[in-house]
């Protein structure tokens, strides 16, 4: 795959700080959320802000990331290891591979022959190498707040047993997540056999119920309680939603049950 430019990506520079890098991150990520957006491939791109994010908030990550592009440009890198290796094409026959050896990993001709000989090994024992599976994913849960999944947050998940050990990771939870939405980490799960992928990471994520407010598919809900004079009058009718103030204009005669939609956001009372 093409070596993607995550500072492009998020419309920020490698001097940018991490509040420009959040803050241009939340709106991308509202832009191309799958569940609301009208843009062309918002899933596709909605994908590569996380990836970038990711990446670009993780200083061994980012470190590693600038590394590569300093050295290596945007070319093809290998997607195994993130970041990790070059791939490089060659054509088959022995005398390529003799002149591969001999140049470049500085064999002799004769080692290099007999490397070349590797085809005539014993039909039993290629089998035995070419039996390659894949390693099996490691599934865990990670319970947010409803705040935390309407506007994305960074956690730190801890897993017992990983890999016969223990291992922190820190998982980028993107915005409007809904509750029971799995978060998939390439790679990250228990290692391939004789050379094959590993398994995934695969996180579920669950929204922990909040007192106030409630999510209904991607609507968030809060109920509030007015006097019949005020429902009769209608009005501005001021409410906090994390932290922030909403003024809700309430119709004449509203009821009991009634839905009003204001700024984006779903609330009944």
């Amino acid at each position: 795959m093409k070596y993607k430019n995550y500072y492009e990506i998020l419309n920020v520079n490698r001097k940018s700080s991490m509040q420009e890098i959040k803050l241009s991150y939340r709106k991308l990520a509202k832009k191309y959320h799958p569940d609301t957006s009208k843009e062309e491939n918002a899933e596709e791109k909605f994908k590569d802000v996380n990836e970038a994010y990711d990446t670009l908030t993780n200083d061994e990550k980012r470190r590693k990331y600038d590394r590569q592009v300093h050295k290596y440009g945007y070319g093809i890198v290998d997607t195994e290891d993130s970041l990790s290796n070059i791939k490089y094409e060659f054509k088959s026959g022995v005398n390529v591979i003799n002149d591969i050896l001999t140049t470049i990993l500085g064999f002799k001709k004769d080692d290099a022959q007999n490397f070349g000989d590797i085809n005539n090994a014993p039909s039993d024992e290629k089998k035995q190498k070419q039996k390659s599976s894949r390693g099996s994913d490691i599934e865990t849960n990670l319970e947010v707040t409803l705040e935390e999944g309407f506007f994305g947050v960074e956690k730190k998940i801890a897993i017992k047993g990983y890999r016969n050990g223990a291992k922190t990771f820190s998982v980028n939870v993107p915005i409007g997540i809904k509750n029971g939405d799995k978060i998939r980490l390439a790679a990250l799960g228990n290692p391939g056999k004789n050379g094959g992928k590993n398994g995934d990471l695969i996180i579920n994520v669950k929204i922990a119920e909040n007192d106030e407010l409630k999510l209904d598919g991607i609507d968030l809900v809060k109920d509030i309680t007015i006097s019949p004079a005020f429902a009769a009058v209608g009005g501005k009718y001021k409410i906090i939603i994390f932290g922030e103030k909403i003024f809700v204009d309430l119709p004449k005669s509203a009821r009991a049950n009634q839905i009003v939609t204001v700024k984006g956001q779903r609330l009944c009372f």
